[in-house]
């Protein structure tokens, strides 16, 4: 179903701005926006067990054709500029609702915790190398930057759709590490060399923040501290470059 809306004070129009610009909008109506043709592509083509489109949103002059069975709204270029997030907008962006699940960690697999990671850039990169690498989950410990939040969808790249995120408590984590998973934690010095390392099947890895690396009560907990070897003229890695590193070697790297 197709419809056209015009004017820039319609109160769908105020509700799809507030979910692109507002942390509060995309909690109380349980939908989030994922812009670009790339990531909405995916969607329409597999089938996604954690969220669905609700609404397509186009501007006039879109080409590509879309599956009519999806509710679609139809604005001026002008209008869609309003409500986009993006500086060259593509002229299409999805309304997407999270299937509700509860997530609770199984008894083996690995991975990815991010302990008060704050940059939305990193997330969306990290969860991109999650999927990539094949690591089970990704963990959001502590105050991490919202899930949902544009910035991060944009950087999954698509990926967001296919990716477990959920937040885990300390008292969750402490439980999973008393199950026997191991806590990995990265350091800059003298942790173990990466390439040189074993990881056991419940592995979670943990990845700081830029700003403050690793707090002090998972570094205590730590079953193994790893570090990635570099020249001496390069001191430190971004938090996400590390991280996919880390996951990437940690699946297919020993044998």
């Amino acid at each position: 179903m197709m419809r056209e809306i015009t004017s820039t004070t319609n109160p769908q129009i105020k509700h799809l701005r507030a979910l692109s610009s507002s942390k509060k909008a995309r909690q109380e109506s349980g939908t989030f926006i994922i812009e670009g043709w790339r990531g909405i592509q995916t969607l329409l083509e597999h089938s996604s067990p954690y969220c669905k489109i609700e609404q397509l949103v186009i501007s006039r002059d879109w080409k590509k054709p879309l599956p009519k069975s999806i509710d679609t709204l139809v604005l001026p270029e002008h209008v869609f500029e309003k409500i986009s997030d993006v500086r060259n907008a593509q002229g299409i962006l999805a309304v997407v609702s999270p299937i509700e699940m509860k997530h609770a960690l199984p008894a083996t697999g690995k991975f990815l915790l991010l302990d008060n990671l704050r940059d939305p850039g990193n997330l969306g990169t990290l969860i991109r190398s999650a999927v990539g690498s094949g690591f089970d989950g990704v963990l959001l410990y502590g105050d991490c930057v919202e899930p949902h939040n544009p910035k991060v969808i944009r950087s999954t790249m698509g990926t967001f759709a296919f990716s477990k995120v959920w937040n885990i408590t300390p008292p969750e984590l402490f439980q999973a590490l008393e199950n026997g998973f191991e806590l990995c934690v990265t350091t800059g010095l003298d942790g173990e060399n990466l390439y040189k390392t074993t990881f056991s099947e419940k592995t979670i890895l943990v990845i700081g923040s830029e700003a403050h690396g690793v707090s002090e009560e998972l570094f205590e907990r730590a079953a193994k501290k790893i570090t990635i070897p570099l020249q001496p003229e390069c001191e430190s890695l971004n938090a996400a470059v590390a991280g996919s590193i880390c996951m990437f070697h940690m699946q297919n790297g020993h044998h």
